[in-house]
């Protein structure tokens, strides 16, 4: 027998293939969580590129004779949608590449913004004909309304598929950039 096997004390060195062992094949514990995957940033980026061409897109359709297509979302509320879409897209390609929490927290809730505005024009699909008479026009805000109402009566209004196009990009933004701040912040 040799000497060492008869010790009286356990031997203290690791094995060296294990996985907390220093030189061995893993650094890291089996146990410690990934990094969020880059499958959440990119399908968030794509919800807000999604936001982004909605927002070009007609929001206000009507079935009026002679009517060419309907109101453009940057003619109005659609040009704040469009900023913000843009900036929700940097900030999830940031967060893809730092993985940091917070960038996806604030792309999130950039999503909930533009979410908040489609809702309300989806509700009131004469504001966007308001704000177009104001704009190109330059008719008082009370002469744009009153003008709205009555082509409201004559012809059928409803949401385009520009603020649907918003909607569904936004709630992609909403959602992703919560589960991936959740995945970040488990992954520290």
């Amino acid at each position: 027998m040799s000497e060492y096997s008869q010790s009286s004390y356990a031997q203290s060195a690791p094995p060296l293939h294990s996985a907390g062992a220093p030189g061995g094949a893993a650094h890291a514990s089996p146990a410690a969580p990934a990094a969020p995957p880059k499958k959440i940033a990119i399908f968030a980026i794509v919800g807000s590129v999604i936001a982004l061409v909605g927002s070009m897109v007609n929001w206000v359709v009507s079935d009026a004779e002679g009517a060419t297509g309907g109101i453009k979302g940057i003619d109005g509320d659609g040009i704040i949608t469009l900023i913000i879409a843009l900036v929700a897209g940097i900030l999830f390609i940031a967060a893809m590449a730092t993985k940091k929490a917070a960038l996806y927290l604030v792309g999130g809730v950039l999503g909930l913004a533009m979410a908040i505005v489609a809702a309300i024009n989806m509700a009131d699909p004469e504001r966007l004909v308001t704000q177009k008479l104001k704009d190109d026009e330059g008719v008082s805000q009370k002469v744009a309304e009153k003008a709205a109402e009555q082509a409201a009566k004559l012809y059928e209004m409803t949401a385009g598929p520009g603020l649907y196009m918003v909607l569904i990009g936004a709630l992609m933004a909403l959602a992703l950039g919560a589960l991936g701040f959740m995945k970040a912040r488990a992954a520290r």
